[in-house]
């Protein structure tokens, strides 16, 4: 067991790939490098965002953490334990304490069964957590834990609204009192003010209940509001990482100030001029990324280092990490497109 001053979750040089077969022979011909060395530490109680676009490996880091993705090396470490080496038996213990939301509320739910039944599930699969005489008033004070009618048990999933089928998938992943809570765009699928919902939940049972919580978005709004700390992720590395303050404040990485120059911003009439970065290109295919900086491709600040060596994850400006070697704080009067 870990000591009280040790992360509840520290990810050290993970690396999960998927093979690429021929069509007739079925032999390996390539890999897509979905998660490249990615290291990080989360605190019990905490919340750790994960930005970056779509295919930059933030859902195949997290199914990786959780067990649904086997990861070429690496270590999971979650209360001191190396998930990937622990026996089955021991694997399954530690498992119970890691839980995922995702992002579909009504594909992640079996349309066949009450709520009643998806909740008392997990129950059934690990016996001794919930004894069977107190399943139906369990099942009841997590859904009224999670904002919805506890006398709505016997319903099924298509009764409800998104809303509050996510907290139905929220009172699901509470059910084995979890210790780490993973939610995949547990958000992105619901309207603006039902996502403002379901996110003042996560922080009550936070707060509650001192989850540490693994937090992916694409919206960086909500991982401002939600995040403690905040590491954004390109093709598979993490480039940037901090505090929900110094990302979103002073960002070194070009990537990450592209990202933010992105964000809408509020009666944009009476805010500061900022620097509006336009990226040119897609992200480069993971099955064959660049040499050297994998975003030296669409970078206006590449060099021709950047193509020979690739930049560390360091501290290059004393403030927080980022994997640039030319790293700088933003311009707001900059005017570039």
């Amino acid at each position: 067991m870990s000591s009280p001053a040790d992360p509840l979750l520290s990810v050290r040089d993970l690396h999960t790939s998927f093979p690429i077969r021929s069509s007739v022979l079925r032999r390996r011909t390539g890999a897509v490098q979905a998660v490249s060395g990615v290291s990080f530490d989360l605190p019990a109680g905490r919340t750790l965002g994960l930005v970056g676009e779509s295919g930059s490996g933030k859902t195949t880091l997290a199914r990786t953490v959780i067990g649904l993705e086997p990861p070429e090396s690496g270590q999971v470490l979650f209360d001191g334990q190396d998930l990937l080496t622990l026996p089955p038996a021991e694997l399954r213990q530690a498992r119970r304490q890691i839980q995922m939301i995702f992002q579909d509320p009504y594909a992640s739910l079996n349309p066949r069964l009450t709520v009643e039944q998806i909740i008392s599930e997990a129950w059934l699969i690990n016996p001794g957590v919930v004894p069977r005489d107190r399943w139906a008033a369990e099942v009841k004070d997590l859904l009224d834990r999670v904002g919805l009618n506890p006398d709505h048990a016997d319903r099924y999933p298509h009764q409800f609204s998104g809303g509050q089928r996510q907290r139905v998938g929220v009172a699901r992943a509470l059910a084995l009192r979890p210790r780490l809570v993973i939610c995949d765009e547990a958000v992105s699928a619901l309207d603006v003010s039902v996502q403002a919902q379901v996110l003042n939940l996560l922080v009550d049972l936070q707060r509650e209940l001192g989850l540490g919580f693994l937090f992916i978005a694409h919206d960086l709004s909500v991982v401002r509001h939600i995040s403690d700390e905040v590491a954004v992720m390109y093709l598979g590395k993490v480039v940037e990482r901090g505090t929900t303050a110094q990302i979103f404040a002073a960002p070194v990485h070009p990537y990450t100030q592209a990202l933010l120059s992105a964000v809408p911003v509020p009666r944009p009439w009476a805010a500061p001029p900022r620097r509006q970065i336009l990226l040119k290109g897609d992200i480069p295919s993971p099955v064959s990324p660049p040499s050297g900086c994998r975003f030296r491709t669409r970078c206006w600040k590449a060099q021709e280092r950047c193509a020979t060596e690739e930049p560390a994850l360091v501290d290059r400006l004393g403030d927080h990490p980022a994997a640039c070697h030319f790293p700088e704080l933003p311009v707001a009067s900059a005017g570039a497109r």
